[in-house]
């Protein structure tokens, strides 16, 4: 709900500015006109790249191709009325911001990806209106008459697009005052005390073997530590809740095993020589669980 609300939102306000433009072009420098390209289809790519980073679970590729075509339509399509210089300026602007947008997404969406999506949604409408000023101040009152959002309405407006954000955020996502918990940590001792109870697995001893699960989500491996017996053959079974991202690739460099995880059960095997330590993670080295030996 959010997300499409998100989209919605930068639909409106993008149409809505790139109209103002239109109407606005005689009496714009093209300095101006480079800088509205710009600012817009930077802005509007890299909201579009954040949003789809986080829904498609860190998936890459699709959020950097859409949002990267997305925002150089938008920078071409304000540049058009002024000079070919603008529409080059807004298409390399959307192709940053496209890039950037999708891989905050991807960084983000195993984090708080509603506190970041309202954000960069803030950010946007921020930005969008600055720009309205500027046009404003570089024509007059009565050569330009938008076709909606009235000047007196205009703050308004704005305030009630984020104010929607936020309402939509608490009724389908989670409390505000969650995300401060998260930001400034918990002073609940029973949560870390369960936390640290969670965040340790016991391998369970069978005939010949020992077996242990440990569950991949998009926030990392649960449990994160699992206790095994030196010289049995270990199985464990990584269960992957979700497809995509960089949880997809698992590495136990001490045992040389690199392995691809698909979305279900994904069986892993090796015999523990030595007692200690071992670190396995996913590709990027952002999420570690530990392999204890004893």
């Amino acid at each position: 709900m959010l997300y499409l609300l998100s989209f919605i939102i930068i639909i409106m306000i993008t149409i809505y500015v790139i109209t103002f433009t239109y109407r606005a072009k005689s009496l714009l420098s093209e300095m101006t006109a480079m800088m509205i390209a710009m600012a817009i289809s930077m802005m509007t790519s890299l909201v579009v790249g954040t949003i789809l980073g986080i829904i498609l679970i860190g998936r890459l590729t699709i959020p950097v191709i859409f949002s990267v075509l997305f925002g150089m339509l938008i920078g071409y399509l304000i540049g058009r009325p002024f000079s070919l210089l603008a529409s080059l300026d807004g298409l390399l602007a959307g192709i940053m911001g496209g890039m950037m947008g999708a891989m905050l997404g991807v960084m983000v969406f195993t984090q708080d990806p509603v506190v970041m999506t309202i954000f960069v949604d803030v950010i946007f409408i921020i930005i969008m209106m600055l720009i309205v000023k500027l046009i404003r101040q570089a024509v007059q009152e009565s050569e330009i008459k938008p076709f909606t959002f009235k000047k007196n309405n205009w703050v308004k407006t704005i305030i009630g697009m984020i104010a929607l954000l936020l309402i939509v955020s608490v009724v389908f996502f989670k409390p505000i005052s969650y995300y401060f918990n998260d930001l400034f940590g918990s002073t609940s001792e029973v949560s870390e005390v369960s936390s640290e109870k969670t965040n340790e697995v016991q391998a369970e001893q069978k005939d010949g073997y020992q077996e242990a699960v440990i569950k991949v989500e998009p926030y990392g491996y649960t449990p994160e530590n699992v206790k095994v017996k030196v010289g049995v053959p270990v199985k464990l079974h990584f269960q992957k809740s979700f497809a995509g991202g960089c949880l997809s690739f698992l590495l136990i460099e001490d045992f040389q095993l690199e392995k691809t995880l698909k979305k279900g059960d994904n069986l892993v095997e090796f015999t523990p020589e030595k007692p200690g330590i071992y670190t396995f993670h996913c590709g990027m080295n952002m999420y570690f669980g530990k392999i204890l030996v004893e």
